[in-house]
């Protein structure tokens, strides 16, 4: 009966170890899917932050460009900003308006409302 015993306990053992490495292999199963899209996922964020960061150069040139233009309006109506607020707060408080009005005043103004101040 000894024997009988033995085969039964190692049957038991074998049983046992055969659940568990089952066990593993699903769990393996599910942890590879798991990385599987965790690793597409990644690739999807690497995807767009590359197009925002062109979307980012882009607004950037833009922005540029943009800045480019009034420097170049400024030197070619001869207009600096010391010297519009300080002929513009002479000449806006004689007509009664606020000094604020700046180069942005000016950028905004057609050349026939400029004429009248």
């Amino acid at each position: 009966m000894t024997e009988e015993n033995e085969l039964v306990r190692l049957e038991g053992f074998v049983a046992s170890l055969l659940e568990k490495f089952n066990a593993l292999q699903a769990e393996n199963a599910d942890l590879t899917e798991c990385l599987g899209r965790r690793e597409e996922t990644i690739v999807n964020l690497q995807d767009d932050l590359a197009s925002m960061k062109d979307a980012r150069g882009e607004v950037s040139s833009r922005v540029s460009s943009l800045i480019g233009q009034i420097e170049d309006w400024e030197v070619s109506s001869n207009v600096s900003v010391g010297e519009s607020d300080g002929e513009n707060s002479d000449e806006n408080d004689s007509e009664g308006e606020s000094s604020e009005s700046g180069v942005q005043g000016d950028l905004f103004t057609g050349d026939d409302e400029k004429e009248q101040y």
